[in-house]
């Protein structure tokens, strides 16, 4: 991964500025996308006194020029783009006797229309290079729907099925498509969930992973294993059970 050319969306805080400033680490050039352009320049300033270079683009990954700015800008930077990590997600809960179309549709623009996005702009670039690495962050969330998440669910599981699809289209070329499926890691993000998350990992351990995970050219990573063996035994159970199960376990809704 020494001195490679890095576009990294999500790059303000949690796994995405951790993830910056190991590749800081290791002497790579990163493009970080986010909105929040104080926490954007700090992570750009670590970056740097960790020993690699940065830009920033300070813009909402939902944005449809977003995608096509930061692989303009990284061309014009480093002449080339090797890696994209597209990290940027966003989750609320959602409630059926309170379902808010329009808060799915911003869930959706996030988390899976960015990845599409990107996808669109850095293609020719891969293309053009003869080589190129893109890795979708997704989660685990995605094998199963669950109580109060679905729309983060669903954004997750469309991320998930749409790298499958791609990556079929390029095996046995330079350009590699991974994802990662992450459970819970302590972000700002799980933050507002306020129900138990079983092995909650800390973020650091978390990037770390991804990047290791990165680094080996893993075609779909599901972590940590034992939380994915669950959720992967859950897709295979009945629905009749699952049902049963959830409306046991599930995290009561909010009273407002």
């Amino acid at each position: 991964m020494l001195h490679q050319r890095i576009i990294l969306t999500g790059a303000s805080s949690g796994i995405g500025a951790i993830m910056a400033r190991e590749y800081g680490k290791q002497g790579c050039k990163l493009l970080l996308v986010a909105r929040r352009r104080g926490a954007l320049e700090s992570t750009a300033a670590d970056v740097v006194r960790a020993g690699g270079q940065a830009q920033i683009l300070v813009a909402d990954v939902a944005a449809p020029e977003t995608a096509t700015a930061a692989v303009k800008l990284s061309m014009e930077t480093w002449g080339g783009i090797d890696l994209v990590i597209a990290n940027a997600g966003v989750s609320n809960p959602q409630w059926f006797d309170s379902f808010d179309a329009a808060d799915a549709e911003r869930t959706m623009q996030v988390n899976w229309f960015s990845v599409a996005r990107m996808l669109e702009a850095v293609i020719p670039v891969f293309r053009q290079q003869g080589e190129g690495t893109f890795v979708a962050v997704s989660s685990l969330a995605g094998y199963r729907g669950m109580p109060g998440s679905g729309p983060y669910n669903a954004s997750k599981a469309a991320v998930t099925t749409l790298m499958q699809s791609l990556r079929t289209e390029v095996v046995g070329t330079s350009i590699k498509l991974l994802t990662i499926s992450p459970g819970f890691i302590r972000t700002p993000m799980t933050d507002k969930n306020e129900f138990y998350m079983p092995f909650l990992m800390e973020p650091e351990r978390g990037a770390q992973r991804i990047i290791q995970a990165i680094a080996k050219g893993k075609s779909e990573y599901r972590f940590p294993t034992r939380l994915s063996i669950g959720v992967r035994l859950l897709q295979w159970m009945p629905n009749w059970l699952f049902d049963r199960l959830m409306k046991r376990l599930r995290p009561q809704k909010p009273q407002h």
